[in-house]
């Protein structure tokens, strides 16, 4: 096999949770560019018929689902029509996650109410989907987990979300080893500074100030969904057959 085979996703199967924008709509391209039939699944569903649209013209099948991954009984829902309608789950991207509200809460006043929700979107829901995932898979499946840099150091107002996508990361090196006599992968990607409509909504600033402050916190100045999306094609490749339990870091050098 060549190199170009390597990085090849034709005939394989990939369901982006939080795949109609942002970050995942970056991953659930990136896969379909390179061969794979996508299945996306969002809250909102005038956007997630848009980007199924958008995947379709790359040439490859696309089905775009509601989904809302804190109803728990939604993802093996999921899953289970897409091994029906497609035939198999080869690569399972958990990337759905972030801030409810879009608003800041330091450690010393969060309520119990909202840990527990920022512990069930951004760990508990990723775990189910690992698990949910790896039951429907055959030899050689693909699971990647998206965390987040924050998961690495102090995150006043988002210390909920620091410490659950920190516990992301070690679940991950689990799961890769749990999962490893099945030959399946996974592996976790830390988007940093990456300026999408969360991430505006949540700082509470515009396009351009949102811009001038990855340029000061990213040496290599802006980045974009589709870096992400690059990293995931790696994970889910051939190519890496021999990689797991890996996490790395999207974030400009940050």
């Amino acid at each position: 096999m060549g190199m170009y085979e390597d990085f090849c996703l034709d005939g394989k199967v990939a369901v982006v949770t939080g795949g109609s924008k942002g970050i995942g709509k970056g991953i659930a391209l990136a896969l379909a560019e390179c061969g794979a039939d996508i299945v996306i699944g969002a809250r909102r569903m005038p956007e997630v018929e848009a980007t199924a649209e958008e995947i379709r013209a790359t040439g490859v099948r696309c089905l775009g689902v509601p989904l809302d991954v804190m109803n728990f009984d939604e993802i093996p829902t999921l899953l289970d029509r897409v091994v029906d309608e497609f035939g198999s789950l080869d690569i399972m991207v958990n990337n759905a996650g972030g801030n409810l509200d879009r608003d800041m809460h330091p450690l010393p006043d969060i309520t119990e109410q909202k840990w527990d929700e920022q512990i069930d979107l951004n760990i508990k829901t990723k775990w189910w989907g690992c698990q949910q995932a790896a039951k429907r898979m055959g030899e050689g499946g693909r699971i990647i987990n998206i965390s987040s840099v924050a998961a690495h150091s102090a995150s006043p107002g988002f210390g909920a979300y620091s410490a659950a996508n920190n516990g992301v990361i070690a679940m991950t090196r689990t799961f890769a080893r749990e999962l490893a006599p099945k030959k399946i992968t996974v592996n976790c990607l830390c988007p940093g500074f990456v300026v999408t409509e969360m991430l505006l909504e949540t700082m509470h600033v515009s396009q351009e100030q949102a811009d001038d402050m990855a340029m000061g916190q990213n040496p290599l100045g802006l980045g974009y969904p589709s870096d992400l999306g690059a990293a995931a094609v790696f994970f889910a490749s051939p190519a890496a057959h021999w990689t797991t339990g890996q996490t790395i870091d999207i974030d400009g050098g940050r």
